[in-house]
């Protein structure tokens, strides 16, 4: 497998000597080839780079959880057989991950990561030993639900950020991604199939399995923040901690060894630090109108009506059948899982614009089936099931690229409050909809179609302007991701002349 050329330096990359000694450096000097990408190819370089996803896991079991209590909210839960389910149960996660992630996007600095970390997920495990422990209890039920709620919103700001500073350029796509989309995505699809599949006569609850299971993950979730967390090497360059921060580079490698790839990486963050010294919420405003509305569009997505729409039309085509469930919540995974794992190769944008345009138009399709006021016959409501399948896994992969783009976007200082406030519109969006009376009609119409209408319109708004204005940041470091997510329109890329700089190893 051949190298890739570096950034190139008018990008923001600046390459620094090695340093021999204190006092001594060698200008010049060939950089070693330490992942020897030509011999062990890209399960070497993953087994290096193992170190950076451990460092974020414990957040990413977090998040797990998360995915088990938002596929409850939008409706896969067993409970309608027992109890009359209030709205506030409905959409308390939601608010409670609201305040999480206010307080972790603006005050989580004040806080070791690790810190951070390990208090999520002891709350974690106290919402889970809640639920576990009681039966048909809408008041615990309530408090559990709360407390992992605002366990999520606190850590998915900090995590984000730190993904970014704590990953090599080239696998900062995959790390972010696989730290926050797909672990949420596992968590809905495990509850999808459990609420589906559940033996209702059971004295245990699948309530009190989730939360057995939330216990499981965030004491797991603990010792992974307790054992590997690492604090970001940039936090520490910024206090003057330069030992300090090459220390955390090379605990994040296998094996754990100062090399010139961690100058290398020092000299990167030196950069980025510099560059961001003096920017603020001007400069953070075209990437957070972007990724604002992307977010939107993500909650939007998996929400309640989406999930009403699939019960309706498969109890109308498959009665009582778990099939077309577990099939939404696989189709879903597997567009996250196959997207997040290809953002380093493929590229960010291809699978946004791919699956941006592609779930739009499936989303005039499903709308097209029930936009009639008669009884839709057999034939549109079966297709209408089948294209909100597919419809899911679009969905998967066109929002996959979401996580790396946060953690590139926006300037290092306010970096947290973007994140945040992005967060909490995709939590606002899915609030909105939970108000809505699935079986009302709006003027004289079907609900369902002018969901399908209006959310297939903004994707496809989303396509359009994501064209323009959405950067590939794939093969980039932080700065020069940032630096492309400064203007509205993003250039064309131009090409320049082989210089010096450009083929200088990159250590892949």
């Amino acid at each position: 497998m051949p190298d890739t050329d570096r950034p190139s330096p008018g990008d923001g990359f600046h390459t620094i000597p090695i340093q021999i000694n204190n006092n001594e450096y060698i200008p010049d000097r060939q950089r070693e080839l330490i992942l020897q990408n030509t011999r062990g190819g890209c399960c070497n370089r993953d087994v290096r780079n193992q170190p950076q996803a451990n460092a974020v896991g414990a957040a990413a079991l977090i998040f797990v959880s998360g995915g088990l209590h938002i596929a409850w909210s939008i409706g896969f839960d067993s409970l309608f057989a027992e109890l009359e389910v209030t709205n506030h149960v409905r959409i308390c996660w939601f608010t409670a991950a609201i305040i999480g992630a206010l307080l972790g996007g603006f005050f989580s600095r004040k806080f070791p990561y690790k810190i951070l970390m390990e208090f999520c997920s002891l709350l974690t495990v106290i919402s889970g030993l809640v639920m576990s422990c009681t039966k048909l209890n809408l008041n615990a039920l309530l408090t559990a639900r709360y407390l992992n709620g605002f366990a999520n919103g606190l850590a998915l700001a900090p995590t984000l950020a730190m993904a970014g500073e704590l990953t090599v350029f080239y696998k900062r796509g995959t790390t972010t991604s696989a730290a926050e989309q797909w672990p949420t995505t596992i968590g809905m699809f495990v509850q999808i199939v459990f609420s589906v599949s559940w033996d209702q006569e059971s004295d245990f609850t699948e309530e009190q399995f989730q939360g057995v299971l939330t216990v499981i993950l965030g004491v797991i979730a603990f010792l992974f923040a307790f054992k590997t967390s690492i604090e970001s090497p940039v936090d520490l360059l910024e206090a003057g901690q330069e030992q300090a921060a090459i220390d955390a580079l090379s605990r994040l490698q296998r094996p754990q060894t100062v090399t010139a790839e961690t100058y290398d990486q020092v000299s990167d963050h030196r950069s980025y630090l510099s560059h961001n010294s003096s920017l603020g919420w001007t400069h953070a405003f075209p990437a957070l109108l972007r990724l604002t509305l992307l977010r939107f569009l993500y909650g939007v997505s998996s929400s309640t009506m989406v999930a009403f729409t699939v019960y309706y039309t498969s109890m109308r085509v498959y009665g009582g059948s778990s099939g077309p469930f577990v099939l939404f919540g696989l189709f879903r995974l597997i567009g996250s899982f196959s997207c997040a794992f290809a953002l380093d190769t493929l590229g960010r944008k291809i699978p946004l614009l791919l699956g941006l345009v592609i779930a739009g138009g499936l989303s005039f399709g499903i709308a097209s089936r029930f936009a009639g006021t008669g009884v839709l016959p057999y034939g549109n409501m079966r297709m209408a099931l089948w294209l909100l399948l597919i419809f899911q896994l679009f969905a998967g992969i066109a929002f996959a690229p979401l996580s790396s783009y946060l953690s590139e976007a926006f300037p290092r200082k306010i970096k947290r409050q973007c994140i945040a406030i992005s967060y909490v519109v995709e939590m606002l969006a899915q609030l909105l909809i939970c108000q809505v009376d699935l079986g009302s009609e709006v003027s004289g119409g079907n609900p369902i179609a002018l969901f399908f209408f209006s959310s297939g319109s903004f994707l496809l708004c989303g396509f359009l302007t994501s064209v323009w204005f959405m950067p590939e940041t794939k093969d980039t470091t932080l700065l020069q991701a940032q630096i492309k997510f400064q203007k509205f329109v993003i250039p064309q890329p131009e090409s320049r002349p082989l210089n010096s700089a450009q083929t200088t190893p990159r250590y892949s």
